[in-house]
């Protein structure tokens, strides 16, 4: 069985291979699944391997037994490569065994003459990079395609790949050749070094989960792999690359199974009820009138959620910075209004209440998590929304439904000033205790995705329709923006998804939303919100939905309030009038 060994050593920028169990110390860092779980790809595709990993300084005996290297060059402030391990590097390769070289993709990595191991071949200090596309075309990008060049093994079928953070390789004289290139820039080079090979590669990213997928990346990794261990490109490597692209999916870690999120224990769930006797002391007192004088009233509940216990604080802050895997946070048992009112018949007009607990709660955890705003086409611009079920909208798509159910969305999905978190806090309960507010992560849907449609749900071909409250005939699809559905950080993306407006503007794109559908019902978990509960919802990384239940409008139905908020006020500002809350975008549809 051929031994792959994957250097950690002289480089941790990035791992090749996803370790099982492995604590990283940012939450994101779990999700980068790099090169795509060499061990699944090689074992379906090209046999088993072993793999093994260095995580010490290099020894006589580290290479023995290695059929194949993994290296990244290291960056400045990595340990280098001294001349005892290139010497014994110039020995693996001297025995007739493979070595693949990644560069660096940081912009601090230095550059590091290879030319002890073949003449004339060096990877350079910087990153190739493009113009991007207008309008930001003052703007360089360090995504950029490259042609595979004929001539070699590794490049056999290899038309265009598509590199990210990547470094040019000079090849000077014949002892190497260009495999892959851009504008003259060569990316990839491949070399017989006695009875060894050796491919060097500008940046290894390119094998990994979020690019695997583009262009003809898959192909190049299998040829590059088979002609490393075995001196031949990978055979079939056509039907080998498009089965990694549209049928494997490669789960790089697990979830708890159980569905509802009150019952799994960890970062996303935190309990007041400890903390009552406080709380009713914070919510105590005079409080100004949240609807008569707004201002002050923010204050005040920013002043008093200083004062809140710092287990549920520290709960809040960790999560709007690090999140967690259900892109949500449960806050259990706040004390309730203790003389609450009818559920409204009307959610569109505030509810004339003697205390302001629900208002002050979500108005304090608001001012921990950014700048609370609303909308004047919801609820007439009311700050604190109320949601409950009306007789006439009991089938529409809203949030005043419910004998349907409100499927899977992002919160004002087409709005270009749409919420970065959602709290929602229960006030009643239906009737007979049934409804969820149910919720899909992007980072626990993902690896239920292939690789393609991942790609293709990061391109801007997806038109989702403005919602029936903003001026829409119900149900209306694709009357809104075009845009990604996936966006940001490759690695660790923010997601933008509404399973009922939303179209793919192409088959592929279609199918694509099709497999996300699919992919977010999967991993859905759910809570049955009480009285008192709250729970925030990291609207750019998790949809959430509303199962149906049986509503009697009769004053006791069930009873949320809700506020949007967002990370930096900024740019809203030119659509809300004077300094208020409200933001005014106007829609055509």
């Amino acid at each position: 069985m051929p031994e792959i060994v994957l250097d950690r050593f002289h480089s941790d920028a990035w791992h090749t291979a996803p370790i099982r169990g492995e604590t990283f110390a940012a939450p994101e860092e779990k999700y980068l699944g790099h090169l795509a779980d060499l061990a699944e790809v090689l074992s379906e595709h090209l046999g088993d391997v072993a793999i093994r990993s260095i995580d010490a300084r290099w020894g006589t005996d580290t290479l023995e037994g290695a059929d194949l290297l993994i290296l990244t060059l290291p960056t400045a402030d990595q340990p280098p490569l001294t001349a005892e391990d290139m010497a014994l590097l110039r020995g693996h390769l001297g025995t007739g065994r493979g070595l693949l070289v990644f560069g660096g993709s940081v912009s601090d990595t230095v550059p590091c003459p290879l030319s002890d191991l073949v003449p004339g071949l060096v990877v350079g200090p910087d990153l190739v990079s493009v113009r991007q596309k207008p309008p930001t075309s003052h703007l360089l990008t360090y995504s950029v395609g490259a042609d595979g060049l004929p001539g070699h093994p590794v490049a056999e079928g290899v038309e265009e790949l598509h590199f990210h953070r990547a470094r040019s390789v000079t090849v000077t004289g014949s002892a190497a050749t260009a495999v892959a290139a851009r504008d003259g820039s060569v990316l990839a080079a491949a070399a017989e070094v006695g009875s060894g090979r050796l491919v060097v590669v500008g940046g290894g990213e390119l094998f990994a989960l979020p690019f695997l997928g583009r262009a003809d990346n898959a192909r190049f990794l299998l040829n590059t792999l088979s002609w490393l261990l075995t001196g031949q490109c990978a055979p079939g490597g056509s039907e080998l690359a498009k089965a990694v692209r549209h049928e494997r999916f490669f789960t790089v870690r697990s979830f708890a199974a159980e569905e509802d999120l009150a019952k799994v224990e960890g970062s996303h769930v935190v309990d007041a009820r400890p903390y009552r006797s406080l709380l009713e002391r914070i919510g105590g007192g005079v409080l100004p009138d949240p609807y008569q004088d707004q201002a002050a009233f923010l204050l005040e509940a920013e002043l008093r959620f200083d004062e809140m216990p710092r287990v549920i604080r520290e709960a809040v802050s960790t999560f709007r910075h690090q999140s967690n895997d259900y892109e949500g946070l449960l806050v259990r048992g706040l004390p309730v209004d203790a003389e609450l009112p009818g559920t409204p018949a009307d959610p569109a007009r505030q509810v004339d209440k003697s205390t302001w607990l629900s208002e002050l709660w979500l108005a304090g955890f608001a001012s921990a998590l950014g700048f609370p705003l609303a909308y004047l086409q919801e609820k007439h611009g009311l700050l604190f929304q109320n949601v409950a079920p009306t007789p006439h909208n009991a089938s529409n798509l809203s949030s005043e439904s419910s004998a349907i159910l409100l499927d899977f969305h992002t919160e004002t999905a087409f709005h270009p000033h749409m919420p970065d978190f959602l709290m929602l806090h229960c006030l009643r309960s239906d009737h007979d205790g049934i409804a969820k507010t149910i919720m899909a992560s992007v980072r626990m849907a993902l690896p239920h995705l292939s690789l393609a449609d991942r790609c293709e749900l990061f391109l801007p071909q997806f038109r989702t329709g403005v919602d029936y409250s903003f001026g829409s005939a119900n149900g209306v699809q694709g009357n809104g923006p075009t845009l990604p559905v996936l966006y940001g950080n490759p690695y660790d993306p923010y997601m933008t998804f509404d399973l009922d407006l939303m179209v793919g503007e192409t088959p592929h794109a279609q199918q694509a939303l099709e497999a996300l559908r699919s992919a977010v019902n999967k991993v859905q978990r759910w809570v049955r919100l009480e009285p008192g509960d709250l729970l925030i919802v990291n609207n750019r990384r998790a949809v959430h939905a509303r199962s149906e239940f049986s509503a009697r409008f009769d004053g006791r139905d069930r009873w949320l309030q809700r506020v949007c908020l967002v990370s930096d006020p900024v740019p809203s500002a030119a659509d809300r009038r004077g300094s208020g809350r409200v933001v005014e975008t106007a829609f055509a549809v």
